[in-house]
């Protein structure tokens, strides 16, 4: 399908790593994935069908909260849009740049989902996700498309390297039917013993150099090799006088990092996250500093935990941080 059926002046997020993606065509129809408007320090999410993408936006307008800049939920296709939302953004919070709507539609949908929670949970989660600046509707292929506008974590970067994993023992939610928890417990049996899966990653080695791995990399790891797909991303900062000192530097980061989303889990009582990700981010420029990120994204299959920790994801978490430390003994 031509690229002409974009809108003006967007293109497809060149380092989107699973999802939906636009090389795929299923009934004649492409999918549809992450948008970019080129120089922006954001993205554009395809807000997914019934309940699911209603979960998703109704989380991000919960961290959003009722304090935000208040503006029209939903915006029109316009090169200015966008742009407003990065001046905006730019030096300031989650907490005070969100586009959101505080509609009572809004509050509805949100306390729908998750209305049982803490608010010194909602508070840690802000800081371990992506900032959310509300919702935008883009003709694609001659139908619109709603789209949830969220911070790039890796406009800031030279050179990123890029990793997303799936986390949690099982990737089904507690609505899943029969066949699609079998479909999800086949898909990766290694899952329910590391509580995690590689889905892919993306280096830039150079400008204009880019190493790619996809889902079908991550699943060739098993319980045993599974380190070795971790070693492989980790490794992004070629040209170092030291390569292992060099991966080492970076996992000592990886670790550092991952150490608050650790403790959230240990302590929160009132999310549960199903078939979400970790996205690692660090600098492969060897002549710039690391500056390793992981936020938590795609919470779709987010639910209410009733006052219980999430033990299916907070294993996940466990063992990969062991996996991590392993590397530094």
């Amino acid at each position: 399908m031509p690229i002409e059926s974009l809108p003006d002046h967007y293109e497809w997020f060149s380092d989107q790593i699973a999802g939906h993606h636009p090389s795929v065509i299923k009934n004649g129809r492409r999918e549809i994935g992450l948008l970019k408007f080129p120089g922006s320090k954001e993205i554009l999410k395809p807000k997914q069908d019934a309940e699911r993408g209603d979960r998703e936006v109704a989380l991000y307008q919960l961290l959003a909260g009722p304090s935000c800049r208040l503006r029209n939920s939903t915006r029109s296709a316009t090169k200015s849009s966008l742009e407003e939302v990065d001046d905006m953004a730019v030096g300031e919070s989650a907490s005070n740049a969100s586009i959101a709507s505080s509609s009572v539609g809004e509050e509805e949908s949100v306390s729908a989902y998750f209305e049982e929670v803490r608010a010194d949970d909602v508070e840690t989660l802000r800081e371990l996700t992506v900032n959310f600046y509300g919702l935008q509707i883009l003709p694609i292929d001659g139908e619109t498309h709603e789209f949830m506008i969220l911070e790039d974590v890796t406009a800031s970067y030279r050179l990123p390297a890029i990793l997303d994993v799936k986390m949690g023992l099982v990737t089904y939610d507690p609505n899943a039917s029969e066949s699609k928890k079998t479909k999800e417990t086949v898909k990766y049996p290694p899952q329910a013993f590391l509580g995690c899966r590689l889905l892919g990653y993306r280096i830039h080695a150079a400008p204009g150099q880019v190493v790619v791995r996809d889902k079908d990399w991550g699943k060739s790891f098993d319980e045993k090799t599974f380190p070795n797909g971790l070693r492989e991303f980790f490794s992004g900062r070629s040209g170092a006088p030291d390569q292992n000192q060099a991966m080492r530097e970076v996992v000592h980061e990886a670790i550092t990092a991952l150490e608050p989303i650790r403790q959230f889990f240990k302590d929160q009582r009132s999310f549960q996250f199903f078939a979400s990700s970790l996205l690692f981010v660090y600098e492969a420029d060897i002549t710039k500093p690391i500056r390793m990120r992981i936020v938590m994204i795609d919470f779709s299959h987010a639910f209410s935990s009733s006052g219980k920790p999430d033990e299916n994801y907070l294993a996940g978490l466990e063992k990969l941080n062991q996996e991590l430390e392993n590397f530094l003994v």
